[in-house]
């Protein structure tokens, strides 16, 4: 995943935490594929639609005013790259780098094995006509991945992804032998010595060469900002500045802690996603 640096152009020997920043292209996917519900209607669809005709050019110009626009990695369903193709265009144009995001934002869980296959290599193709390069990162819509999601990016030799949240700020290797974490069957034929078991400790399990930069809600904007109309717990309302503040205020704890915890910023980086 790009990424730069709280001081880029400063040479000095101070320590220095990377920010990694990517954005999701969802438009008009969201609303297909996690997000889909009978109720939804064209006004839903309209925000999507908006994503693709306002927000992509906007966020592009202000990348490039700060002189960031190499350094962005943008997620893109290949929904969003089919549908806005002038855009996605532009976006592979700024030197940005282009990750896997599904096609419709389908979550792993909600195809079979073989679909989840299909759409893994539909997207490999679109991304790679349209960057001319093999696609190496990958992120789960609505980070709804399964063990078999990360055996199938490391079958097609995928450097990254940005989907699990083990750890905050330190990317991490991910285990060459993924298995599902079974849940506990409650039930009165059952005794209780039949689930009291400990859980494998993941970070000591044999690791493979795949990365996990390592992403959670309180680092994205989207949920707070979107609002969806037949999801419970949906906001929409939020002020940007408590995103700005809940962000400065992680940022700062990352600042306090990381050169206790961190030998060298290589191995550091603060996520932020739009």
């Amino acid at each position: 995943m790009a990424s730069s640096t709280s001081s880029p152009h400063t040479t000095n020997s101070k320590q220095k935490i990377r920010i990694a920043l990517s954005i999701d292209f969802d438009a008009i996917s969201g609303w297909l594929g996690t997000s889909q519900h009978p109720d939804n209607n064209m006004a839903d669809h309209s925000s999507g639609y908006f994503s693709g005709y306002v927000g992509v050019p906007r966020l592009l110009k202000v990348f490039s005013r700060l002189g960031i626009s190499n350094k962005v990695t943008w997620c893109i369903p290949g929904h969003s790259i089919e549908t806005f193709p002038a855009q996605a265009k532009a976006i592979a144009e700024s030197g940005a780098e282009i990750a896997l995001h599904g096609y419709a934002h389908e979550g792993s869980t909600q195809m079979t094995a073989k679909q989840e296959r299909d759409v893994l290599v539909k997207t490999m193709g679109l991304v790679k006509e349209l960057t001319g390069k093999q696609p190496r990162g990958y992120r789960a819509p609505l980070y709804q991945i399964q063990e078999r999601t990360v055996k199938l990016l490391q079958e097609f030799d995928f450097l990254w992804d940005s989907s699990l949240a083990h750890l905050d700020s330190s990317p991490y290797f991910l285990p060459k032998d993924v298995e599902k974490l079974e849940t506990i069957e409650f039930s009165p034929d059952k005794e209780a010595k039949d689930w009291m078991k400990p859980s494998k400790d993941f970070m000591r399990l044999e690791k493979s060469g795949l990365v996990e930069i390592p992403c959670n809600w309180y680092m994205e904007d989207m949920t707070p900002m979107q609002f969806f109309p037949n999801v419970p717990n949906s906001q929409g309302f939020v002020d940007v500045r408590l995103i700005e503040r809940m962000w400065m205020d992680r940022f700062a704890v990352a600042c306090l802690l990381w050169p206790r915890s961190a030998p060298s910023y290589t191995t550091w980086r603060f996520p932020l996603s739009g």
